[in-house]
């Protein structure tokens, strides 16, 4: 997964041609709340066209992402368009899949740039750059579970394994982290760069090594604190 979104971002990066927003959405099986609104800025001189594609988010047996088409599981409106310049283009995506989920199913829904037809590329290589937005859908009555272990006796063969045991995505941004029996509090935003992602889907889990982080010593327990349990 992190090689797909760093080909994209590098990708979007020389022309910054558009921009897409909401990039990551949390939906609902069913109901008012299985519908995103998606807007997208084109803030070139040129005109910008674009198409939607829907893929879902698979995982072979390393736990990396594979996508598959899936068209079928959203409507998206309108699926092909031209975005005039100096412009903006509104995108609804409805999730029409089973409404029966028994866990959250994740997708991408990807803004891809189309090479305008009279363009003109005398080096033959035409650069189209596109956006994959992450989508989660969930059932209602689900949560995520969350299982922490640390194998840490010395900094240089230090891990902290994190384990979705829930149905839910798990989402590592909502928690401090705290070592060394809580004297060492380490905040999502320190953590971030030393993971693989945000995200753990159920049934998967994560393996962060931790030198990084803990610097000076060692640490044999690990607590991960719910933020959202103290608003």
């Amino acid at each position: 997964m992190r090689l797909f979104m760093l080909l994209l971002f590098w990708l979007s990066i020389p022309a910054m041609a558009y921009q897409v927003q909401p990039m990551i959405v949390d939906l609902a099986a069913h109901g008012k709340k299985s519908l995103v609104t998606y807007r997208l800025q084109n803030p070139s001189d040129s005109a910008l066209p674009i198409e939607i594609e829907v893929y879902k988010r698979t995982f072979n047996d390393k736990q990396q992402e594979v996508l598959v088409p899936a068209e079928d599981d959203f409507i998206v409106l309108p699926p092909q368009v031209e975005v005039a310049a100096k412009s903006y283009q509104v995108f609804r995506a409805k999730y029409l899949g089973s409404p029966e989920l028994k866990e959250t199913h994740s997708y991408r829904i990807v803004f891809k740039q189309l090479p305008l037809p009279d363009e003109d590329d005398k080096s033959g290589v035409k650069m189209v750059f596109n956006f994959a937005t992450l989508v989660f859908v969930s059932p209602d009555g689900i949560a995520s579970q969350q299982q922490s272990d640390i194998q840490c006796d010395k900094l240089d063969d230090c891990t902290l394994t994190i384990s979705n045991t829930g149905k839910r995505v798990l989402d590592l941004s909502h928690f401090d982290y705290q070592f060394h029996e809580g004297e060492t509090v380490i905040a999502w935003a320190q953590l971030q760069s030393i993971t693989s992602g945000r995200f753990i889907m159920p049934g998967h889990k994560m393996a962060v090594d931790l030198q990084p982080v803990l610097k000076e010593k060692p640490s044999k327990s690990v607590k991960l604190v719910n933020l959202l349990d103290k608003k």
